[in-house]
């Protein structure tokens, strides 16, 4: 152990670098899931200092190691390839900027690919993974895979830019031959989920401290929706998975549970949790869009995969995991 440790330190070990994996909420879970298979990882750290509690262990034990680092620097990258042996990245951050004024939030997108790409070329890694997301299917139903048509339009900047990453990965994969996925990712809560923007962290957080939910600015948050949810560990795993496979059939995996949540039944479940807990739903349906159910026979395919938490234990981890102390 203590030679590993060194080499490590060496910078001879291969480890995978993970943008945003210090404390971004997808990121510094997909951390803790990519050292729970076995690899060393580099997180990236940029302006939020914030280490979340599961991850300390594994920088503590030399498993995760912290650089500062801009996404959309290619410097700031190539300064990490100088000090490690980097044979992977996995890039599931967002809210990319560069410089000011209306573009900066596309010049962001444009400048991390840009960074990514030449540094994956220049450390010959073997696989780079992004994070996309399931609001492509924004507006179908049923049932929806990987092949099915996505419309250009977007409804919000942020589906355009993830578009624009799936057509750059498909593009960069085939003119270089490094494996580039995109990982379409669905309905997520669980620990260090900062922003709270789906109903489950709303009710979670509300119940464990005793406060009325806000249900401002919370998608398919009413009464009659009903969304695809997967828990944040299992999402991490699925994530962990992929990149680590050895290979790998497709460019795009839906990563969901598979299964449709009421958020009638939701409710339920937090108060069965959190006997006191009381709540009334905004009545009706979401004044948006419908979102489908996604297919992963992809993923389950490729990797195996299936969710280890169903509603009713993660509820239960997450709240356990506030109720001892921390804090999102």
């Amino acid at each position: 152990m203590v030679r590993l440790l060194q080499t490590a330190r060496d910078g001879n070990v291969a480890m995978i670098l993970v943008i945003g994996g210090l404390n971004g909420f997808i990121g510094s879970n997909t951390t803790e899931a990519l050292v729970d298979l076995g690899q060393n990882c580099v997180v990236t750290r940029h302006e939020n200092t914030d280490v979340p509690s599961f991850l300390q262990k594994h920088i503590d034990h030399r498993h995760v190691f912290i650089e500062p680092a801009n996404s959309t620097s290619v410097a700031d990258l190539r300064k990490i390839g100088q000090k490690h042996k980097i044979d992977g990245i996995v890039n599931v951050a967002g809210g990319f900027a560069s410089g000011e004024g209306p573009l900066r939030g596309l010049k962001g997108y444009f400048d991390m690919l840009d960074a990514t790409f030449q540094v994956a070329q220049e450390w010959k890694v073997k696989r780079v993974t992004f994070s996309s997301t399931g609001g492509m299917y924004l507006g179908l139903s049923g049932t929806v895979d990987e092949e099915h048509p996505i419309a250009l339009q977007s409804k919000f900047p942020i589906l355009a830019y993830q578009k624009i990453v799936e057509v750059a990965a498909d593009q960069f994969a085939k003119k270089t031959g490094i494996s580039a996925i995109c990982v379409r990712l669905m309905g997520m809560f669980g620990p260090f989920d900062g922003a709270q923007l789906g109903l489950p962290a709303r009710l979670v957080h509300a119940a464990v401290s005793g406060r009325p939910p806000s249900f401002e600015d919370v998608f398919f948050g009413n009464a009659d929706d009903a969304v695809d949810l997967l828990y944040i560990k299992d999402m991490a795993r699925a994530i962990a998975l992929l990149q680590t496979a050895e290979k790998l059939q497709y460019n795009v995996y839906n990563v969901a549970s598979g299964k449709v949540t009421p958020n009638r039944e939701l409710v339920e479940v937090v108060k069965r949790v959190v006997p006191d807990f009381k709540v009334d739903l905004p009545p009706g349906h979401f004044p948006f869009p419908p979102l489908p159910l996604p297919d992963t026979k992809r993923l389950q395919a490729d990797t195996g995969f299936s969710p280890k938490f169903d509603t009713q234990s993660a509820i239960q981890h997450y709240a356990d995991w506030l109720k001892a102390g921390n804090s999102k």
